[in-house]
This record gives structure tokens, sequence and C-alpha cells, in this order.
């Protein structure tokens, strides 16, 4: 009985080592399933099409859109003839809801210029959204604009009082925001073309350029019409137009490049 005793402690040491060998076998296994075989996933990069912010922005536009069109196709369509004429007072029988009309459009106009910096931004100077959100850049970047258009319809009205009469200034202000407007509805289609299908910036520089020179020749035009129409004035002209448009559309964009080194 006593010479058994040594046999069946070692048969239980062999059992437990046996148990032991089996339970660092499946760890070493688990350990090799999860960190040596396969390679770790990497995050897919940033599209404008799968953030839910800017499909929810290009709705909004869309549904602004709709309702100008459906409720006020006839002033817009009275606001493109009238700009080509030079009629010498305002329209008396503009409504409340046409200028709500009026100020739906400047607002997606300021949205698809956001959109379009913003895609600028995020092509050259991809480095800001490591420190700032996709969603903050765009709304800064659509509330920059809107900032602007506001201090350049103070800054014309305020000249334009002081040089010209109100009837004139209320005039041109009237231009600058049909050119506004017109401007916003033509990004309509770069837009969408950067957003869903990826628009090379090369293309998209081309078509944003083409707007924005089209509508700086409506301006000119409208400008040379309502205050300048003489050539004797022409001088004055280039002065007005340089001071009040080109100049400030240059401190700008100057400043939008400055805000952009204020994250770093």
């Amino acid at each position: 009985m006593n010479s058994a005793l040594p046999e069946i402690s070692f048969l239980y040491y062999l059992e437990n080592k046996h148990q032991g060998d089996v339970s660092n076998a499946l760890t070493y296994e688990a350990h090799l399933s999860t960190d040596m075989y396969g390679m770790k996933g990497e995050p897919l990069p940033y599209q404008l099409r799968s953030d839910w912010m800017v499909t929810g922005v290009l709705f909004l536009c869309f549904i602004m859109v709709s309702y100008v069109l459906s409720h006020g196709k006839t002033h817009l369509i009275e606001k493109f003839k009238n700009f080509f004429s030079t009629k010498e007072r305002v329209n008396l029988f503009d409504t409340a809801s046409d200028m709500s009309h009026t100020l739906f459009l400047i607002f997606q106009t300021c949205l698809l210029l956001g959109f379009c910096t913003f895609d600028y931004f995020f092509d050259h100077y991809n480095a800001i959204f490591t420190y700032v959100s996709h969603q903050i850049v765009l709304v800064t970047f659509i509330a920059i604009y809107m900032v602007y258009f506001a201090l350049k319809w103070l800054s014309y009205t305020f000249v334009n009082i002081i040089l010209f009469n109100k009837t004139k200034a209320k005039l041109w202000n009237e231009a600058y925001f049909n050119v506004v407007i017109w401007a916003g509805l033509l990004l309509v289609i770069p837009v969408l073309l950067i957003v869903f299908f990826n628009l090379s910036l090369r293309l998209t520089f081309i078509f944003v350029s083409i707007i924005v020179i089209i509508s700086k020749f409506l301006l000119v035009y409208k400008c040379f019409t309502n205050f300048f129409n003489r050539i004797r004035y022409s001088f004055h002209f280039i002065l007005y137009f340089c001071a009040l448009e080109i100049f400030p559309d240059l401190i700008f964009w100057k400043g939008i490049m400055l805000w952009d080194n204020y994250w770093f």
C-alpha cells in the first residue's frame, strides 16, 4: 500500500501537468488568432457624400429651391427681366414673401460657396482637419460667407447713399443680390458633382471661376448703367468698382487663409 502512494502522486502530477499544458496551448492559439493572423483594419478616408451633415445641408438646399421655384418663379423671372432694363425707380410691389424668397436663395448661395471652399481646403490644406472636425469647418465657412455678404450690403448702402441718391442705392442693392442669387443657382451643379462624384479640384476651379467671372461682368454692366452711364465717368467707375468689389474679395480670401493658419 505504501509503495503505491508514490506512483499515485506521480500520476496526479502528470495529470496536472497535462492540464496546464493544454491550457497554455489554448491560450497561445487564441493569442495567435487575434494578434498574428490577418491585418489590422484601416479607417476609410473621409468623403463628403458619407457625411450626414453634408447630406442634410444639400437636402435643405433642395427644399429651399423647390419651395422658391414653386411659389416665386414669377418673381425671379421678373427680376431677371428688370436687371437688363434701365428703370429709374425700385419696384413698389415687392411683397414680404418675395423678400423671403430672396433671403432664402442668398442663404443657399452661402451654403454652396461654403461647400466649394471646404473642398478646396480639404484638398490643399487638410492639416486643419486633424485639429477641427469637418462639420465645424463647414459651418464656419458658411457663416463666414453670410457675414461677408452682410458687410458688402452695408458698405454698398453706406457709400451709395453718400455718393448717389437713395433710389440708385436701392436699385444697386437689388441688382447685386440678384447676381448673388443667380450665382448660387449655377453653383448647384458643381457642388453636386463635388459631393457625389468626387469632381477633381481642377474642374471645380474652372466651373467656379466661370460662374464668378460671369457674375462680375453682370455687376460691371449694372454698375456702369446705374451709376456711371457716361464715358467721362470711366475713371470714377474703375475706382468705385475696385474699391467696393475687387479689393474686398482679395481681403476676404486673404482673411480665410489667415483663419486657416490660426488653428496651428
